[in-house]
């Protein structure tokens, strides 16, 4: 049987003057022979078996470029785990997402199992429902693969960027700008969707931040969810074979102590404010957590500092998985997706309970909320603070450790609390949220 020497795909994808969603591919053989296939994306394929150096020609033809940009084809770098013509691939062992999590969490009880299920299940359905279908989830790869293959890191990393250029575009209601389309179709060749099959205006593909927003947190369920297939096995031993490569390690346990959670309680209710829509929630579960990466910085660094404060961080409940995957991220306030980054790039917190609780419950981005919510009460280390003015100003100012924005002195009306680098930070408990009976 011959062997694959070389495999190459490629894809068009160009919304507007147009309605082009379609991939071309080739595959030789070790034996002179050669592979096509052809179609729209996730909709046909059709193959042919043409002479290697046709194929060549024609792989040559799509990717000239010359070509117009509706008939311009780009290489893409999806991982193809399904064949051997991914010859750096590795098999990762079967094994769905939230199994590995389960394996991988350090925590025993039933509850927190649970939880866990939960927080795999809801990234999963998010990323699915974002993408239209076109977005995957294999459960015995514990992968998410379009049409193409496996959406690797490095392409959700240059998905961003694009997206953050987007972003600025349709925050600018700056639809016509001869810039945006460009854009937006080489997003969508690296992050497919299902945008039908009549022609379609770019505007209606992301028409408004919300949508912008939601785009974003599906990059986040991508980048936490990705099974590395070209991490190395370990080595041999006696013992059997175990490829799943390690992707947490974290403690997380529900807490039983009635003091611990009479403490959390009545912070949460001397801290909350009729004004929030979250108001209407109560205290439903409390677990410990410990993520290692982000207790360990926090030892050497945020626990040096004088005033750290124990204060409140919402989280969407599709984002828990990456933040017990590799702790909170500091993401760039250069684009629309971004809600509250008013005191510039850095980690935000709040005194004020419902504050915070607000964006776990969509209230700052796209509005609606779920049925089970989730917050984090962390330690944040401020050391030296400035104490932000009415006016603008550009963050973080010299010479400080933090920023706090006062309510009522600052042009806030709650409390908010900024830290610039993430050991700074360690997140201590981990509380769901219901609605009150």
């Amino acid at each position: 049987m011959p062997t694959i020497t070389e495999h190459k795909k490629c894809v068009c994808v160009e919304f507007g003057n147009t309605n082009n969603n379609k991939y071309w591919e080739y595959t030789l053989y070790n034996d002179g022979t050669a592979m096509t296939a052809f179609g729209r994306i996730g909709v046909t394929r059709t193959e042919n078996t043409p002479p290697q150096a046709k194929a060549l020609k024609k792989w040559a033809e799509k990717t000239r470029a010359s070509n117009k940009p509706d008939k311009r084809y780009t290489e893409i770098k999806a991982v193809d785990t399904g064949s051997s013509s991914s010859s750096n691939s590795t098999a990762v062992k079967s094994a769905a997402l939230k199994d590995i999590a389960r394996k991988q969490i350090k925590s025993t009880n039933p509850l927190t199992q649970e939880l866990i299920d939960y927080c795999a299940k809801v990234n999963v359905h998010q990323i699915m429902k974002q993408s239209g279908g076109k977005i995957t989830f294999d459960a015995s790869s514990a992968q998410f693969k379009t049409p193409l293959g496996v959406i690797a890191p490095d392409q959700v990393a240059d998905a961003r960027n694009l997206l953050v250029k987007i972003s600025d575009f349709v925050s600018d209601n700056d639809f016509t700008n001869r810039k945006f389309a460009p854009a937006l179709n080489s997003y969508l060749r690296l992050i497919p969707h299902d945008v039908g099959m009549s022609k379609i205006s770019p505007k209606l593909i992301f028409p408004n931040s919300q949508t912008v927003i939601a785009e974003n947190d599906l990059l986040d369920g991508l980048e936490t969810s990705f099974i590395d297939v070209t991490t190395k096995p370990k080595k041999k031993t006696t013992k059997k074979k175990d490829n799943t490569p390690q992707i947490f390690n974290v403690e997380l346990k529900h807490v039983t102590d009635k003091k611990i959670l009479t403490y959390i309680k009545n912070l949460y209710q001397k801290t909350r404010k009729s004004m929030h829509q979250s108001n209407s929630l109560s205290v439903h579960a409390v677990y410990t957590v410990k993520i290692a990466i982000m207790a360990s910085a926090f030892e050497k660094y945020g626990a040096t500092l004088p005033d750290i404060r124990q204060l409140w961080h919402g989280t969407k409940a599709s984002n828990l998985l990456s933040i017990l995957k590799g702790g909170l991220i500091i993401p760039s306030s250069s684009s629309g997706h971004v809600t509250g980054r008013l005191y510039g790039d850095g980690v935000y917190a709040s005194s004020i309970s419902t504050k915070a609780l607000n964006y776990a419950t969509n209230f700052w981005g796209s509005g609606g909320s779920t049925d089970r919510t989730f917050m984090f009460l962390l330690d944040m280390a401020m050391g030296k603070t400035h104490i932000a003015g009415r006016g603008w100003g550009s963050y973080p100012m010299r010479g400080t450790n933090s920023t706090w924005a006062k309510g009522g002195q600052s042009g806030v009306i709650n409390d908010e609390m900024i830290v610039y680098r993430l050991d700074q930070i360690n997140l201590t408990h981990l509380i769901e949220f219901r609605q009150r009976r």
